[in-house]
């Protein structure tokens, strides 16, 4: 799936790419590679090939369910269309404008509800004991 940012570009590719929660992975026929990691291991990830194109970003995302020694998935047509990829852009194009959330990973069994808003303050063993 491709999504076109139009420019200029306030920052350059790399650190829109972060906002979105993807790590900058290698360069191929002079596209930036990225990926987001779903959870520890490699695969599954979300794919973005990233070029500068007319003072703008042009994003081609896709989804790896394996990696390709062990016969991936770019050749299967839901990779790169439907839900998971059209969310996952969404997301993407949220997170870059400023006005998503950032595309960090929970912990696992961890949703963003079960993080406390206002953490307790850390109290000493004096406190502790004698108050």
């Amino acid at each position: 799936m491709k999504s076109f940012i139009p420019g200029p570009l306030s920052t350059p590719p790399d650190t829109l790419m972060k906002k979105g929660g993807y790590e900058r992975h290698c360069v191929e026929a002079g596209r930036g590679c990225f990926h987001r990691r779903l959870n520890d291991p490699p695969f599954p990830r979300f794919h973005a090939y990233v070029r500068v194109r007319d003072n703008g970003m042009e994003i081609d995302l896709h989804f790896d369910q394996l990696d390709l020694k062990h016969h991936g998935n770019h050749d299967q047509d839901w990779a790169y269309h439907g839900g998971r990829v059209e969310a996952e852009m969404s997301r993407l194009l949220e997170a870059i404008r400023g006005h998503g959330a950032p595309g960090h990973v929970n912990a696992p069994n961890q949703t963003p509800d079960d993080t406390p808003s206002n953490p307790p303050k850390k109290r000493s063993l004096f406190q502790i004991l004698f108050k």
